[in-house]
């Protein structure tokens, strides 16, 4: 359902800027209204995805993976923030598309991520693929940013300042203690 959820978002994502283009607003309104039930769908799979992976660990496998549970919350916040903008900014156009691309840039980690990890010798900690992969999404997002008119810039600053402070709690808080707490207390919840 994960697959199939985000694979609809992609192509929501690469249609919708087509249809503008096109001049076809009202198919372009339609299929952005199909979002408000994807979204939340999407969301909801993707915490149920890890709630899941993180309950059939046994003890010792929780123990040393305990920190990967950010990575997927982490995410759903971030999209959640940025689709939540975008929503909220649809009637201007052009903010309403630069807080949808932010919701493109939230793929990045877990898609550039695995591709490290199936294809590229191995990096070393963990924290060295979060590192680069947080940290090109962050250096995009500042290029973003720095490209962008002056009267919009503000959407790119506000999702920079969303971001890097949330890539940033990765590498201070999930290896501690009471991520840990959490993360224990988030894979006894009774919901897969």
């Amino acid at each position: 359902l994960h697959a199939l959820a985000m694979t609809a978002w992609c192509g929501l994502l690469i249609a919708q800027p087509f249809l503008i283009r096109a001049g076809r607003r009202p198919l372009h309104r339609a299929l952005g209204t199909l979002s408000y039930g994807l979204v939340p769908f999407l969301l909801a799979v993707s915490l149920l995805l890890a709630h899941n992976r993180f309950k059939v660990m046994d003890e010792a496998t929780f123990a040393v993976e305990a920190s990967f549970l950010y990575l997927p919350i982490s995410a759903v916040f971030l999209f959640g923030a940025s689709y939540g903008l975008a929503v909220a900014y649809r009637h201007r156009p052009a903010l309403h598309a630069r807080f949808m691309v932010c919701t493109a840039l939230t793929l990045i980690d877990p898609i550039v991520g695995r591709v490290m990890g199936f294809y590229l010798p191995p990096l070393g900690s963990p924290q060295v693929y979060q590192a680069i992969t947080f940290g090109g999404t962050d250096v995009l997002l500042a290029g973003l940013l720095l490209r962008d008119r002056r009267e919009l810039r503000w959407a790119f600053g506000v999702m920079l300042g969303v971001f890097v402070p949330v890539h940033l709690v990765y590498f201070a808080l999930a290896h501690g203690d009471s991520w840990r707490a959490f993360a224990q207390w988030f894979r006894t919840l009774p919901l897969t």
